[in-house]
């Protein structure tokens, strides 16, 4: 019945996922079993198409669709099955990595990264689907990402969303993780399947245990940097209340392969310590509040790292209301660049007196900010979609507009809807309702990232006073 797609499916895999020949016929048993079918005859597959395919989607699609007819089971953990019988075992695919990495980390991870979508853990087909486009009117490019991506099912979940026991289960079978040693433990590494940045990955470690940001975790993040390499970047949420961790309950860090447009900002005052007098220091041209330092030394960056973070964590000033000492906390992002360690530390608060955001912004970005946000690339909730595409049609002429009479989920929108209807006098074609939208939109998050700041160049004096630094 599907003679013709298993047998593309396993030409697929013995040319772009490594599968011997030797295993094909183990691996065709268990595509039967999973799809419930009792016999295959083989046939010729499709080589040419075959080899220039990047992804298994055109060739999974035909089995999956007569899994969902015929009600085979869950279509997401089918097709993980599927994936997973075609592809290299872990053990596998962690001496590929090992090899490979000793001779040179980039190809390793690009290897893995490489499998991870071939393999169909990251689908990169569904990734295109967000809603997602670069703000270049803007003082950075930060880039705007709407998620469209099904929500994940928390059903079946070892322990938790991230740990290295979720290779197997269920919708992912197919996951391959590599596993490492940060600071005398065990770590594993993995893609994510959001990709919100170039080759996002999930680093995380083996004990289940809270993230914390005291010296021990800045000290992991560093060599953490380490293990990723020159061309990649570490970073980790806050665990403060309203420090855009979703998930602290274990401890992980963010990966990425591409400077982010936080990184790429440069240096607009340049600091001093006389304590670590040879620390290259400064506060980062960006939105928010971000000290950039650096130096070769592990132990004395992690040092001062840890004493930035201690004395911010304790700091109040007129307009910081800090008193029980909860209210700050950091975003550490970590590079290991031509032998150097470079920090940047985003400083923030939830105790600044000032009103954050404007009111009609509150709809754009509901939740709090992530690392993955304070770096410039701002994930914006699923259901906000829908909502633009309703906007759109009010400045283009398509629904009249009246504030009155709006539907309960275009209320929150009314004022932004009346002012960006005067300002662009009247209504407008399709094409620029939908370019006013992005416009808007870019101008929210670039306000919603600079209401992030906690010090501006003059008073940040008094907070670096503290540490004796000063600015050159």
């Amino acid at each position: 019945m599907l003679d013709k797609e298993i047998s593309n499916l396993i030409a697929y895999a013995e040319t772009h996922l490594l599968l011997d020949e030797l295993d094909a016929a183990q691996a065709t048993r268990r595509i039967l079993s999973t799809l419930k079918l009792d016999s295959f005859t083989p046939e010729e597959a499709d080589a040419e198409e075959i080899d220039q395919s990047v992804s298994p989607n055109k060739f999974l699609d035909p089995l999956l669709k007569y899994a969902e007819e015929n009600k085979v089971g869950d279509i997401a953990s089918v097709r993980a099955a599927i994936m997973d019988a075609l592809s290299l075992r872990p053990s596998e695919i962690n001496d590929l990595f090992s090899d490979t990495y000793a001779v040179n980390k980039q190809k390793a991870f690009d290897f893995l990264y490489d499998y991870s979508v071939k393999n169909g853990y990251v689908d990169l087909d569904l990734c295109a689907k967000n809603d997602r486009w670069e703000a270049k009117e803007l003082k950075s490019n930060i880039e705007v990402i709407i998620n469209l991506m099904p929500s994940a099912t928390t059903d079946g979940y070892p322990e938790c969303p991230l740990c290295k026991e979720n290779v197997g289960y269920k919708d992912r079978a197919n996951m391959r993780a590599v596993v490492t040693e940060i600071d005398g433990e065990e770590w594993s590494f993995n893609y994510s399947r959001h990709q919100y940045f170039d080759k996002h990955g999930v680093l995380v470690s083996a004990e289940h245990r809270p993230m914390t940001d005291g010296k021990d975790e800045i000290k992991r993040l560093a060599l953490a940097a380490d293990f990723v390499g020159a061309d990649g970047f570490v970073g980790t949420n806050a665990v403060a209340e309203n420090g855009g961790a979703k998930i602290t309950a274990y401890e992980h860090f963010q990966t990425g392969f591409r400077d982010t447009p936080m990184l790429r900002a440069g240096v607009n005052q340049k600091l001093k310590s006389k304590e670590y007098p040879y620390l290259d220091m400064g506060v980062v041209d960006w939105y928010g509040t971000v000290l950039r330092f650096s130096h070769s030394n592990l132990e004395k960056t992690v040092e001062f790292a840890d004493k930035l973070a201690t004395a911010w964590k304790g700091y109040s000033d007129e307009r910081i209301v800090n008193t029980d000492g909860k209210k700050n906390f950091c975003n550490f992002v970590v590079r290991k660049q031509n032998g150097k360690y470079i920090f940047d530390v985003v400083l923030r608060s939830n105790g600044l007196k000032k009103h954050k955001t404007a009111p009609e912004y509150a709809e754009i970005k509901t939740d709090a900010l992530s690392v993955t946000d304070v770096m410039g690339y701002i994930v914006l909730p699923t259901s906000l979609s829908e909502r633009l595409r309703e906007l759109q049609l009010y400045l283009d002429g398509t629904v009249p507009f009246n504030a009155a009479e709006l539907p309960a989920q275009m209320k929150p929108f009314g004022e932004m809807i009346s002012r960006m209807m005067k300002e662009q006098g009247g209504t407008v074609s399709k094409l620029e309702a939908k370019l006013n939208v992005h416009d808007e939109v870019d101008i929210a998050c670039e306000k919603i990232l600079a209401s992030t700041a906690v010090f501006n160049a003059e008073t940040i004096k008094p907070f670096l006073e503290k540490l004796d630094i000063d600015i050159i």
